[in-house]
């Protein structure tokens, strides 16, 4: 009897996406496209489904969905950056200065795969599964330094320490493994509504931030006594988060499509390894999001596609919080008296992202039975607030336009080959440092990824 999915095989990919790092091309933590025929178009098409992995889109597709599965990996290539200039306070008056470099992030190639599953059930309803990755959207530096004073008011004084927060290599990185489980129905034969369990894994790892001990709740509850055991260097720290995922598909006449997802925020258990760092213990949620597409195909060979996504990362503390919040830490020199305000408190510091969204535009044209070339922009905010760059040196994310072009080629066997390039040009901010406003600190990202894709249907 044929089984609309394997468990051997969702459990098995799961499984090493788990025990590997990923990242992708994103606009923040959300690539610019899921699936190789829609990251060719910068990630429209949500109305257009063409691939199993549409679910991830908008689960409401796996109506109108052939029974397939895709195959995909992509090599994506970031290149992040952090400048410096002018020495600043070197320490004194309470700052934290960063050496003056020009460094790189250590991390720039990176293999990722994806792998779906559609089939039709029978009485327009269908079934399909997808297991996908994004984020680890981390950096990891070596070299540099930075001059502060490590016990605030204690007896040690200003002295300066290799790494660029004083403890050796730096680096942050957030992964993350996901899995849709989609069901969906058509109601006649214009509409469909899906609903996806999202199963999510994230993992985070931390290291080289000893240097920025004295800013957390930990040492200021002690007046100074205690360094915190969860801030760095624990190794990588798992947990796991569900959330629901619910989409409608209609087709508007013979030309046009519309699609409709909304994606609920995923709670991910707190990481205790790092209770000391993140915003309210270590609490990192997945943020919630919603899409809308809108396909207009005046003949069968064109399609012209137009998506709007908006990200909800503002609503997480541990992203949302303002950088800022330190000043309020009793040890972090600068006068404050509230402990929740400290790394790893209650209303600790954080990235200070902002909502994105996220505007794309795409197209197709089948040139014949075999050829298929696709084109797409995107166009969206950075969600790094430009003042905002002393914690999110961690964090390089400066996204904001998206090229993208790709084909699909049908094989002699009726299999499909299919190839995605994308290109993101550089973006940077440049501010204060903003624990030493005499010293200047440069960000810079841009980004290249690749992915093929192998499907075929049965």
């Amino acid at each position: 009897m044929n089984r609309p999915y394997n468990v051997s095989v969702v459990v098995l990919v799961v499984s090493g996406l788990l025990c590997c790092d990923f990242v992708l091309a994103s606009n923040g933590y959300f690539p610019h496209g899921v699936g190789v025929r829609n990251k060719a178009m910068a990630g429209a098409g949500m109305a257009m489904p063409e691939e199993a992995i549409s679910i991830v889109n908008n689960p409401a597709v796996a109506a109108f969905l052939e029974n397939r599965t895709d195959v995909g990996v992509s090599v994506f290539m970031p290149n992040r950056n952090y400048s410096t200039f002018f020495g600043g306070n070197q320490g004194d008056l309470g700052s934290f200065s960063f050496g003056t470099v020009n460094i790189d992030s250590d991390e720039d190639v990176f293999i990722i795969p994806e792998i779906a599953r559609s089939r039709q059930m029978g009485n327009g309803s269908a079934f399909a599964w997808a297991i996908y990755t994004r984020s680890g959207i981390g950096a990891t530096y070596k070299g540099g330094e930075a001059t502060f004073d490590p016990d605030a008011t204690g007896p040690l004084g200003v002295s300066t320490f290799q790494g660029t927060y004083g403890d050796g290599t730096a680096g942050l990185e957030i992964s993350q493994a996901l899995v849709d489980i989609t069901w969906a129905k058509k109601l006649g034969e214009e509409t469909s509504y899906g609903i996806s369990a999202v199963l999510a894994a994230q993992s985070l790892e931390a290291q080289g931030l000893g240097g920025l001990s004295k800013y957390s709740e930990t040492f200021a509850a002690s007046n100074g006594s205690h360094l915190p055991d969860n801030l760095s260097g624990n190794g990588r720290d798992v947990n796991y988060g569900v959330g629901l995922k619910v989409g409608l598909h209609r087709l508007l006449g013979e030309n046009f499509a519309l699609g409709v997802m909304y994606q609920s925020k995923i709670n991910i258990g707190s990481s205790a390894d790092y209770a000391d760092l993140l915003a309210g213990g270590g609490d990192l949620d997945i943020p919630a999001w919603f899409r809308l597409g809108l396909t207009w195909q005046p003949k069968g060979r064109f399609s012209y596609n137009i998506d709007i996504q908006h990200i909800l990362y503002s609503k997480i503390d541990a992203l949302g919080n303002s950088f800022t919040n330190i000043y309020d830490c009793p040890t972090a020199g600068f006068a404050g008296t509230d402990l929740s305000r400290c790394l790893g408190g209650k209303n600790g510091p954080g990235f200070d992202w902002k909502d994105v969204p996220v505007v794309s535009f795409g197209g197709s044209w089948n040139i014949n039975e075999r050829w298929t070339v696709r084109a797409g922009v995107s166009l969206s905010d950075q969600p790094v607030k430009a003042s905002e760059n002393t914690f999110n040196t961690l964090l390089v994310n400066l996204t904001e336009v998206h090229y993208t072009a790709g084909f699909s080629r049908k094989l002699s066997n009726g299999h499909d080959l299919s190839f995605a390039l994308m290109y993101s040009e550089e973006e940077s901010i440049e501010a204060q440092n903003q624990l030493d406003e005499s010293q200047i600190l440069l960000l810079t990202s841009d980004q290249w990824d690749f992915q093929m894709s192998y499907s075929w249907g049965d």
